[in-house]
């Protein structure tokens, strides 16, 4: 057995428990040094700099309130898919993302950015901006995916996850084995339970050669062209929705 597969095996059976979880050590938090909190966790630190997306979506779950519908989240590819929602009407459909988060900002700040809705099914992309660090590696990436889990089942054991892989960028193509590892170990998870699925948006930002495709990215050869998220609904918007008719008719079957 390998590592990367025995951390996956620890992170199904923790799920399996539901409410033992592994983020129960103490978060200590300081002020950074320019005036940002940075929380430490297991070793890991990390900056506290969304607030103002925290409220941003508290804000928008006053005057648009949703229960039980579907929420997409992540770092800036999915903050930047801009049409998500008109993209996957008529699916009730909220966009959480928040632009430079990683794994342990998804687990770090769930219960502001995700659960307040009640999703029903949750779509992720996240690992992009754990990669370029070399003290993330793959299992520490994939503990704080185990602990958003942790969190997201316990609030509500049937709730589905869809993972969106990680994409391939001209800028950070020299870390591509990194997060083929990445995207390898997030389609293993997936395959362990049948709530979990994953979903590979990599082909629509490859060419014939293998490599990215330069007119898909913006300026800084990370960020996507608008144009991109018309192949990337083509990609998710059939799994959302098949998704979405098996959470509606268990409901149907459930109903008094």
């Amino acid at each position: 057995m390998t590592r990367a597969t025995a951390v996956l095996s620890g992170l199904v059976a923790l799920l399996a428990l539901g409410t033992q979880c592994l983020g129960d050590d103490q978060v200590s938090i300081v002020e950074g040094a320019d005036g940002i909190p940075v929380a430490t966790h297991q070793a890991r630190s990390f900056k506290l700099s969304f607030e103002n997306y925290m409220e941003r979506f508290a804000a928008d779950d006053l005057q648009r309130p949703m229960s039980g519908g579907i929420v997409f989240t992540g770092s800036s590819s999915m903050v930047r898919w801009l049409s998500v929602e008109q993209d996957m009407a008529p699916m009730p459909v909220r966009n959480r993302a928040f632009g430079g988060s990683q794994s342990i900002h998804l687990w770090w700040y769930a219960e502001r950015s995700v659960l307040p809705t009640q999703p029903r099914l949750i779509v992720a992309y996240i690992g992009d901006n754990d990669m370029p660090q070399q003290a993330v590696d793959i299992d520490n990436y994939m503990k704080y995916v185990g602990l958003f889990l942790e969190k997201v089942f316990a609030r509500n054991p049937q709730t589905r996850v869809a993972f969106v892989s990680n994409k391939p960028s001209p800028s950070r193509w020299h870390l591509w084995e990194k997060y083929q590892a990445g995207n390898a170990a997030l389609a293993e998870l997936c395959a362990s339970d049948p709530r979990l699925t994953y979903i590979d948006i990599v082909p629509t930002l490859l060419g014939e050669d293998g490599l990215p495709r330069e007119e898909c990215y913006l300026a800084d050869r990370l960020h996507l062209q608008p144009e991109v998220y018309v192949s990337w609904t083509a990609v998710v918007r059939p799994v959302v929705e098949s998704l979405w008719a098996e959470i509606t008719a268990q409901d149907a079957a459930t109903a008094p």
